[in-house]
């Protein structure tokens, strides 16, 4: 997929006055979501591994690929799980240079509580977002992982997990 229709498929693109500073120079970028389900398959165009960073994005004209990984932990273990992830990504980051791809790992972490890193706002940048598009989508990140973990708490007492429970929909926000 296209930096340009995926900003657009999520409308930014009208919020978002600079280009995307890391995904110039090509046209050709795709961008892969890992959920559970529905779980990705690393491209193998880049390297064949069952690694599954959450975000893969990548141009082949640039032989260049960005990977993000996110965490939602406790707000004072995030230089923790900063460095959990950059070291369980180390050995795939090495091989992709190896197969003579520029890499990234843009990890981001954001607090149980709310509280988002500032891992975050470096990755939005390191993409190209605005400072206004940034300041809204860490207000709203930090409200989804605020009121998702509230609805955990609420939850906790419960003797089964009702797994098809909406934790927040659009109209929580």
């Amino acid at each position: 997929m296209f930096c340009q229709s995926w900003i657009q498929n999520h409308k930014i693109q009208q919020q978002t006055k600079s280009s995307c500073i890391s995904l110039e120079g090509a046209s050709d970028w795709k961008l892969l979501v890992d959920f559970d389900h529905d779980q990705v398959v690393f491209p193998p165009e880049i390297l064949s591994t069952n690694e599954r960073p959450d975000i893969v994005i990548w141009s082949i004209k640039l032989q260049k690929v960005i990977l993000i990984e996110l965490t939602c932990c406790a707000e004072e273990g995030m230089s923790s799980a900063q460095l959990r992830k950059e070291t369980r990504y180390f050995s795939l980051k090495s091989q992709i240079v190896e197969r003579n791809w520029k890499t990234s790992l843009l990890t981001i972490e954001v607090g149980v509580r709310g509280f988002v890193g500032s891992s975050f706002v470096k990755c939005l940048a390191h993409l190209g977002f605005s400072r206004a598009v940034t300041t809204t989508l860490c207000k709203t990140v930090s409200l989804v992982a605020a009121k998702c973990s509230y609805a955990i708490y609420l939850a906790s007492n419960s003797a089964n997990w009702d797994s098809n429970r909406i934790l927040l929909g659009p109209e929580h926000l």
